[in-house]
C-alpha cells in the first residue's frame, strides 16, 4: 500500500479510536503502528543503502522506483509482532495495545496490496528470520525488474498514483503544455 493509503487509514483509525475509547495513549499507539512503524524504511535507506539525500522526494522515489538492494525492515516481521503482542497482552499498556492494533492493520493492509512486488510468498517475506536467512538481499526477496516508472511530483507518488503511459492524444514533448505538465 501506498504511504498515503497507510496515512488516511491511521487517520480513520485513530479518529475511530479516539471518538470510542477517548484514550490518547491508545490513540499514540495505533497512529505509531499504523503509519509511523514505516520508520524502519528511512532507517534502512540512510544505515542499510548508505544514502544520503534525505529529501522526501528522493527516499520516496528510491522505494517507489524499485532500486533498493536491502530489505532489513525491522518493524515489518512477525516476530517482532508475536513478542509485541505477548507483551501488550500481559501489559495492558494502552498505548502499546493501540501500537499492535495499528501495526496488524498496517501488515494487514500490506498483504492486501503488496504481494505484485514479491515473487515469492508474501506471507514468508514479513518474516525477519527468512530476510535474514536471504541476507536481506532484495534481488531475492522482492526479484529483479526494470525500475518502476514513479508518478511525478511527491504527493502523487506519496498518494500512490501511477506513472501514465503517454496517449496518443497527448502533446509533443516541444509543445506548451508539455512543458507545464513538467
Amino acid at each position: 500500500m501506498s504511504p498515503g493509503g497507510h496515512l488516511v487509514t491511521t487517520l480513520a483509525v485513530c479518529a475511530a479510536g479516539a471518538a470510542a475509547t477517548e484514550s490518547w495513549p491508545l490513540v499514540v499507539g495505533l497512529a505509531a503502528g499504523g503509519f509511523w512503524i514505516d520508520v524502519d524504511h528511512a532507517v534502512d535507506y540512510v544505515v542499510v543503502e548508505g544514502q544520503r539525500d534525505l529529501r522526501p522526494s528522493a527516499f520516496l522515489r528510491y522505494y517507489l522506483s524499485g532500486r533498493v538492494r536491502r530489505t532489513v525492515l525491522v518493524l515489518h516481521s512477525w516476530e517482532l509482532f508475536a513478542a509485541l503482542v505477548a507483551l501488550a497482552w500481559l501489559s495492558g499498556a494502552p498505548w502499546l495495545l493501540g501500537y499492535v492494533g495499528g501495526a496488524m492493520m498496517h501488515l494487514a493492509l500490506d498483504l492486501a496490496f503488496n504481494g505484485e512486488y514479491t515473487p515469492n510468498s508474501l506471507l514468508l517475506f514479513y518474516s525477519f528470520a527468512y530476510r535474514a536467512a536471504h541476507r536481506f538481499d532484495a534481488s531475492i526477496l522482492l526479484g529483479v525488474g526494470p525500475p518502476r516508472s514513479v508518478a511525478p511530483g511527491f504527493w502523487r507518488a506519496f498518494f500512490g498514483a501511477a506513472e501514465a503511459e503517454p496517449s496518443v492524444l497527448d502533446s509533443p514533448p516541444g509543445h506548451a503544455s508539455a512543458r507545464r505538465r513538467g
